[in-house]
């Protein structure tokens, strides 16, 4: 891996935990770039011609990926792209698997931040922004929550809940934005004062 980023961040969360907020906050304070691994999802959903699809469609095509290639599929797919645009500042969405975390902990000053927050406020968050690819209604929404949070039988599935698990800090989501962007604050500055150097990356 020949990038030489200051700094990646690594978000990763259940469904509608915020995690696209995290990240926009992050480009705006301290000049991040995002990339999602989903966009590596949706690029194969293009090469297969699909244009309509569901959330499920989403996981599957992941789940198939990283079986084919390996759990960390993703992630390599996207450090690779990362490279040739040779960004020093990457914010890295999406991450479902714990072999994408164990993939991205290989590069040079890689943090993980879970974002979470309680079923009944991402339920909520799903039907307001009514994405055409997300569940419409709770019996939906749970059925891909919980495969999206531990596909226990696939180990080339969707462990949300395990890389949550692994993750160096933990910002919970569940009232507004100005709550959300204190707690984003507190997490950089603890970032800031943990790892050499990065104070100068948040500031």
């Amino acid at each position: 891996m020949g990038m030489k980023a200051k700094l990646f961040i690594g978000l990763v969360g259940s469904l509608a935990t915020g995690k696209g907020v995290v990240a926009d906050y992050l480009i705006k304070q301290f000049g991040f770039v995002s990339f999602s691994l989903s966009y590596i999802v949706h690029e194969e959903l293009k090469k297969k011609g699909v244009t309509e699809f569901t959330r499920k469609t989403l996981q599957d095509i992941g789940d198939g990926l990283r079986a084919k290639e390996g759990e960390g599929a993703l992630a390599k797919r996207a450090i690779s792209i990362l490279e040739k645009e040779g960004s020093t500042r990457v914010v890295i969405e999406g991450i479902r698997n714990p072999g994408e975390v164990r993939f991205l902990r290989k590069l040079p000053n890689f943090v993980l931040i879970a974002v979470d927050a309680t079923r009944a406020v991402r339920y909520k968050r799903v039907i307001e922004r009514g994405k055409p690819w997300d569940p419409k209604d709770w019996d939906s929404f749970v059925i891909v929550d919980n495969r999206d949070h531990e596909d226990e039988k696939n180990d080339a599935g969707q462990q949300v809940k395990r890389c949550m698990n692994m993750a160096d800090f933990l910002i919970e989501n569940n009232k507004d934005l100005d709550h959300l962007y204190q707690e984003i604050q507190i997490v950089t500055e603890k970032i800031a004062k943990k790892f050499k150097g990065f104070d100068k990356v948040l500031s």
